[in-house]
Parts: structure tokens; C-alpha cells; sequence
């Protein structure tokens, strides 16, 4: 089963998010800040976190220097209120992006290329960059 970290300091979206997940047979942990998802990734084997931008204390931009450092084979989609171009601009090594407006079957969606990339070998955070255009991941 793969493992699912969901980092975001809004209850609802980690309660919503959890949810959905787990509907779809994902296991899911959640963590309300940076500190806590670090905890969480020290002592869990994470496939994949959904990664909220604007974080108490540390935001997900730094976290996710972090994640790029010592969790490499960890990949990371950024799930933000802001812009898909904004979201690319800060974090351009993330594998994809996540508009919190859009529709909760598109961020199903995305999860679920990132582990048909990964089963092709064609996923991965540092294998290979990927270029996103209309908010969807290209080669």
C-alpha cells in the first residue's frame, strides 16, 4: 500500500484530503506543519506528500529543501490556493502542481499518475525534471 503525507495547517483540507485518500486505498498521514511532517518522514516510509505552500512557522518551500536534501525518493506535489505558475515558480522541482479550487478528482488524478509514472519508472523526484504546461505534467 502506498503511504500518502498530507501537509497542510488547515484541519479541513487535511480531514477532506485524508479522506479521499484513504477511499481510494491510500495510507495517509497528515501533519499541520513542517516540524510535524519531518517527524513523520523520519519514521515512516513516505511514496508521495502533498505539500501546502503557506505553512506556520516554516512554509512548504523551505520544507521542501528539506524533503530534496534527505528524502529523495520521496516526490512531492505542491497543493496550493495560489497559482499553478506561482506554485511552479517557487517550487520548480516538485513533479506536479495543485490548485486548491480545481476539483478534488483532478488532485486524485494527478496522485494517481505519479504512481503509474513510478511503476513505469518514468516518476521519480530527481530522475527527471518535468515541465508543466496547463498544470499537467510533460516528459
Amino acid at each position: 500500500m502506498r503511504t500518502i503525507l498530507v501537509v497542510d495547517d488547515e484541519k479541513k483540507i487535511l480531514s477532506l484530503y485524508g479522506k479521499m485518500l484513504c477511499r481510494e486505498g491510500f495510507n495517509v498521514l497528515k501533519a499541520a506543519d513542517a516540524e510535524k511532517a519531518h517527524e513523520l518522514l523520519m519514521n515512516n516510509h513516505v511514496d508521495l506528500i502533498l505539500l501546502d505552500i503557506n505553512l506556520s512557522v516554516v512554509n512548504g518551500d523551505l520544507l521542501f529543501k528539506v524533503i530534496e536534501e534527505f528524502f529523495k525518493n520521496t516526490s512531492v506535489i505542491v497543493t496550493s490556493v495560489h497559482s499553478v505558475e506561482y506554485q511552479q515558480s517557487l517550487i520548480p522541482e516538485a513533479v506536479d502542481y495543485y490548485d486548491k479550487s480545481a476539483c478534488t478528482n483532478e488532485l486524485i488524478e494527478k496522485v494517481k499518475a505519479v504512481f503509474a509514472d513510478c511503476e513505469t519508472g518514468t516518476q521519480g523526484l530527481f530522475k527527471e525534471k518535468k515541465q508543466v504546461q496547463s498544470g499537467y505534467l510533460t516528459p
